[in-house]
């Protein structure tokens, strides 16, 4: 019986904070701005590697506080160098592009922060998984690129911790909301190099309906 009670008071309280609850719908994109580093460092010294995001998103807003946020996106990181050699300098662009999925769970801190109902602000952090759709290397010398597929040298997932905020203006019929995320990977993207991880700063912007 004490089992069966609790079930029931499980469901009940599920079936409440769906019957309250908001779900959002929104479209994004954005600037990456990446390197590949070691486990540890939140950088590396290589030059930063410009991309970019591209998705949608789901904010279910079951809490008058906190929400939990997933996403569906395109994305593409790798690192930029440059190499030293006789004959001049040669760029070396390595490009990861990653089909990305985030579980984010968000506070938005309006009302703490003393703002109106028009505008929210919300902090968040999580755990992502990303499968690579392709990549390759773009080498230049000279003026000539040279692009070669390194899909044989690179892992096929990888995952990580997300943290950010996001400041959103609120409509009528839906929200503008602007993002800047720190994505620290923690699987290594190459099989020869197991020290590589990928690092990244997203800044993006979307409207959710």
């Amino acid at each position: 019986m004490k089992t069966k009670g609790l079930l029931l008071s499980g469901a009940f309280i599920l079936l409440t904070l769906t019957i309250n609850a908001q779900i959002k719908f929104g479209i994004k994109e954005g600037l990456n701005l990446s390197t590949q580093s070691e486990l540890g460092m939140l950088w590396d010294n290589n030059d930063i590697k410009t991309g970019f995001t591209l998705g949608a998103t789901i904010d279910y807003r079951f809490h008058s506080v906190i929400s939990l946020q997933t996403e569906l996106n395109y994305k593409t990181e790798g690192s930029a160098y440059e190499v030293k050699e006789t004959s001049g300098k040669k760029g070396i662009n390595i490009n990861y592009d990653y089909y990305n999925i985030p579980l984010l769970l968000k506070a938005r801190l309006n009302e703490q922060l003393g703002l109106s109902e028009t505008w929210l602000v919300s902090f968040y952090g999580g755990p992502y998984y990303s499968y690579l759709n392709k990549s390759e290397s773009e080498i230049e010398v000279n003026g000539i690129t040279t692009v070669t597929d390194i899909e044989d040298d690179a892992n096929e997932s990888d995952y990580g911790m997300i943290f950010g905020g996001e400041v959103s203006k609120v409509f009528s019929k839906g929200e503008l909301f602007f993002d800047l995320r720190y994505e620290m990977g923690l699987n290594d993207i190459s099989v020869i190099d197991k020290d590589l991880r990928n690092k990244v700063i997203g800044i993006g912007i979307g409207y959710r309906f």
